[in-house]
């Protein structure tokens, strides 16, 4: 399966445990068997998400989160993640 950087903004003054409650209840409401988010990093002060979803296209990305209007999308691409942890490992 493809793996996609998308990176969000959302308004920081959303930050509040009630509305992350209910932006992560929607967000995991959005996800299938084919298109699903793996892992998210939030500057939260800056209102900034940046995001890896494992989906067969960019498109699906755009389908599953159409019910996010908290956090639109900014942009989507296509990645890879470099675990530099293991690339310093297999150059030991």
């Amino acid at each position: 399966m493809a793996r996609y950087l998308v990176f969000h903004t959302m308004d920081p003054r959303l930050a509040t445990s009630v509305n992350q409650m209910a932006i992560t209840k929607a967000v995991i409401d959005s996800f299938t068997a084919d298109v699903y988010c793996i892992t998210t990093w939030s500057a939260v002060g800056a209102g900034k998400l940046a995001c890896i979803w494992e989906a067969p296209s960019e498109q699906a990305i755009i389908d599953a989160c159409v019910n996010m209007e908290n956090v639109p999308i900014d942009g989507i691409y296509p990645a890879v993640i470099i675990d530099w942890a293991e690339m310093k490992k297999a150059l030991a």
